[in-house]
């Protein structure tokens, strides 16, 4: 057996709150924590969002609408 640990992955669903666009992100845990628990990683974009920016305030990726271009709430 290799000494390398599966992480987990979950989903997490994207509604624009200007136009109402609908998406989902794809996540795999990392080691990290925040104020809020165990951060993730984004691996996948669906839908109509796309990642902006490499990371906000909170180091994480930032999520923008592909439609109207509104950046989505943490």
């Amino acid at each position: 057996m290799s000494g390398i640990q599966k992480r987990e992955r979950f989903h997490t669903k994207l509604k624009c709150g200007r136009c109402g666009a609908e998406g989902r992100a794809l996540w795999e845990e990392n080691s990290e924590m925040s104020p809020r628990g165990p951060m993730g990683t984004l691996v996948n974009i669906s839908g109509n969002f796309i990642q902006r920016a490499p990371h906000n305030a909170q180091g994480q990726p930032e999520i923008a609408c592909a439609s109207c271009g509104a950046v989505h709430p943490d």
